[in-house]
């Protein structure tokens, strides 16, 4: 979730919030102020805290419950597999959640000592913390509007325990009262948001100074695979070649892919909306000016996803042969690859309106061309998707063999893509392929095709050694 999606939400519940304080202030004064007068005196300062607070809650409440729909189901008892997800991704939305959900709970810990002196406690503060988040995973799992995870429970506690170590900082530095211990307690209370940047500062250190990125099909817990029957109907070979080439990608800047987008444009008779420009982790979404176009530009390597929203009928059809396709593509000024194979894609062994181009591993001249490209069509919708790569070699490393790849399977060591409860996964077929890693990098990987509880789904398995 992006902060402005963040803040338009606030917004939305902030209104929620308002309506309800109105409807508490109007039970107050009707009721409690007219037979409770003698035994109730209004604290100002508090009711000013119990409004934010009460408001504050209201959004917590919305964003995390009510904005999703009931169709989860499972619970992930992993502890920091949320934040091993966001190290093999390395990108900066998986972050941002985590972030996010730590500085949620800043303002909870940070109202609570304001608005009672009980709360001056930490046991009392960290305690009704863990009881608001433990709540609201349990309400998001009876009611299936999101995933009961023990991370979130954590992430939202260490945010509690940073708003309290705040505000406590804040009321003992700006306190007159003579403790002992002062600079000390002022010291411990500043420990929990030092922590947590030192904690961010010393990932992205270890992260800039590894050679190679990571690769977001490796594994964000270990499965427990004592309930799992695995077969496997491959033979494992020793592959002679213990070495295997890893390849790098060039990567565009914003200026270039602002270019590559108004030449793309430029050619189509339109140019770019420079006030309609989304930018993403690592892709930069264009429209056109005249709102016809989309192109989607990925800085790694330039490959771009291209849409056209009024677009003539049929340019696009299942009866076309592969010099109509290069026609139509032609058409958008795309050419395919010379060397590229061509197929029609279907489904259910139905031909489809799209057609499909691709390129497997070819080598020429230490540089690698991988990926595909389609066009298809429906009705008059017309999409463009150039994935087509090339590499230029890097250096040769050293690989584990399959052997110590299926090994990795066996101990539960890979991703299962949200996948939970396997009972049964049959290995049909591996072979080595490549996946593009965190910084660019084409890194060699094991792909195990499987049969996991009797639907086809592929195994990852990275197969570089560890680099130093």
């Amino acid at each position: 979730m992006k902060l402005f999606q963040v803040i338009n939400l606030a917004r939305e519940y902030l209104v929620l919030g308002i309506i309800g304080l109105i409807f508490i202030g109007i039970i107050y004064f009707i009721f409690f102020r007219r037979f409770l007068k003698n035994h109730m005196q209004t604290n100002i300062k508090k009711v000013i805290v119990f409004c934010i607070l009460f408001c504050y809650i209201v959004i917590v409440i919305g964003a995390t419950i009510f904005t999703r729909s009931g169709v989860y189901e499972h619970a992930n008892l992993h502890l920091f597999s949320s934040y091993i997800e966001a190290w093999n991704n390395y990108s900066k939305s998986y972050w941002r959640n985590i972030i996010l959900n730590i500085l949620m709970f800043v303002p909870f810990g940070f109202l609570l000592p304001l608005f009672s002196d009980r709360f001056k406690k930490f046991y009392w503060t960290l305690s009704l913390g863990f009881l608001f988040t433990f709540g609201i995973e349990v309400t998001q799992y009876i009611t299936k509007r999101g995933i009961f995870e023990v991370d979130d429970i954590m992430n939202n506690w260490i945010g509690a325990l940073i708003g309290y170590s705040l505000v406590m900082f804040l009321l003992t530095s700006i306190s007159k009262e003579k403790t002992k211990f002062k600079p000390l307690k002022l010291v411990i209370y500043l420990l929990p948001t030092l922590g947590v940047i030192f904690a961010g500062y010393k990932i992205n250190d270890i992260y800039n100074s590894q050679r190679f990125g990571n690769l977001s099909s490796n594994y964000n817990y270990v499965y427990d695979m004592s309930k799992v029957s695995l077969n496997s109907k491959v033979e494992l070979t020793d592959d002679e070649d213990k070495e295997k080439k890893v390849y790098t990608l060039n990567r565009l800047s914003a200026e270039d892919a602002l270019n590559f987008a108004q030449d793309f444009f430029k050619k189509l008779g339109t140019t770019v909306d420079k006030s309609n420009i989304d930018t993403y982790d690592n892709q930069i979404l264009y429209s056109s000016s005249d709102g016809r176009y989309k192109i989607m530009v990925y800085l790694n390597g330039g490959a771009y996803s291209f849409t056209d929203f009024n677009c003539s009928d049929n340019v696009i059809n299942q009866n076309m042969d592969k010099e109509s396709v290069i026609a139509a593509l032609k058409k958008y000024n795309v050419k395919p690859c010379d060397i590229a194979e061509f197929e029609q894609e279907r489904e259910d062994g139905k031909k489809l309106s799209s057609y499909r181009f691709y390129v497997d591993l070819n080598e020429k001249n230490n540089k690698l061309t991988d990926g595909y490209l389609t066009i298809s069509q429906s009705n008059k919708i017309l999409n463009i998707y150039n994935y087509i790569y090339t590499y230029k070699s890097y250096g040769k490393y050293k690989i584990i063999s399959q052997e110590e790849a299926y090994d990795k399977i066996k101990a539960g060591q890979f991703n299962s893509y949200e996948l939970y409860n396997i009972k049964s996964i049959l290995i049909r077929s591996i072979k080595l392929c490549y996946q593009l890693d965190s910084k660019g990098y084409y890194q060699p990987v094991y792909r195990f095709e499987c049969t996991i509880d009797g639907e086809g789904r592929p195994i990852f398995i990275p197969a570089l050694e560890e680099v130093k």
